[in-house]
């Protein structure tokens, strides 16, 4: 089924015309009197998860002569601070977080955390001598739990009421169902109430035309998700279909 999906999907990509597109590699900061580091965030690819890893980007200027950072659940970040003050948890990520090799100067350096669960706090401290500045992101690592067996509807495809495993985060209203369209790609739906939300992210992946996205919006009434999406890639948009998803009973 899902061959016969990419075949149709392949032959919609065919139509338009190819264009590319690159990732920004991040800036260094200026010439500062004091240390400064900038964090950039990125999701990694294979064979990361990015639902519980994370790509940063420590840039650094030329007054830095060492940085180090710490990843901490956000809870525990503020009980440090509250308890500490801000110069005391400098301190502490010094102390207790890890050294950042490859820091001298104006510096790009790539960091790969891996594993985390939860809301995370993540702390990079930039050294001169005595003189130190913090900057900090923030990563929201999910714990999935499979809540049982929906049913995935796509007109467009030719499918009607599709088994599909569907999870559910830990943190919030959020649904996650095995893409039709590729292994590994599955597709988040974020539900507020009445509302759900679809994100932009990537589903598909066609040799000749790269990525493919989806995107959209529906609405909930009891136990089932009626979405409107919208599926481009970096040649253009290719209409707009109505998805339906039926949640399993048993959440």
């Amino acid at each position: 089924m899902k061959k016969y999906i990419s075949y149709l999907f392949s032959i919609l990509v065919a139509v338009a015309a190819l264009t590319s597109c690159s990732e920004d590699a991040g800036t260094e900061p200026g010439s500062d009197g004091a240390p400064k580091a900038v964090i950039y965030t990125y999701t990694p690819g294979e064979p990361y998860n990015p639902d519980n890893d994370i790509q940063l980007r420590i840039a650094t200027n030329q007054q830095t002569s060492e940085a180090y950072y710490l990843a901490e659940l956000a809870t525990e970040k503020e009980k440090h601070i509250a308890s500490m003050g801000e110069n005391g948890y400098m301190d502490y990520v010094i102390s207790n977080g890890t050294k950042i090799e490859g820091v001298s100067g104006n510096s790009n350096v790539d960091i790969f955390l891996t594993d985390l669960v939860g809301n995370y706090s993540i702390t990079v401290v930039a050294i001169n001598g005595n003189t130190r500045t913090s900057s900090s992101v923030n990563f929201m690592g999910i714990e999935w739990s499979l809540i049982g067996e929906g049913y995935y509807t796509a007109p467009m495809f030719g499918v009607t009421d599709m088994p599909v495993q569907v999870y559910k985060a830990g943190h919030a209203e959020w649904y996650k169902m095995p893409s039709i369209f590729e292994d590994g790609k599955d597709m988040v739906i974020k539900v507020n109430g009445a509302s759900a939300t679809v994100d932009q992210q990537d589903v598909f992946t066609e040799p000749s035309y790269g990525s493919v996205y989806v995107a959209g919006s529906g609405v909930v009434e009891n136990g089932v998700i009626t979405l409107t999406l919208q599926y481009t890639c970096s040649a253009g948009s290719f209409g707009t279909f109505n998805d339906v998803l039926k949640l399993p009973t048993q959440q």
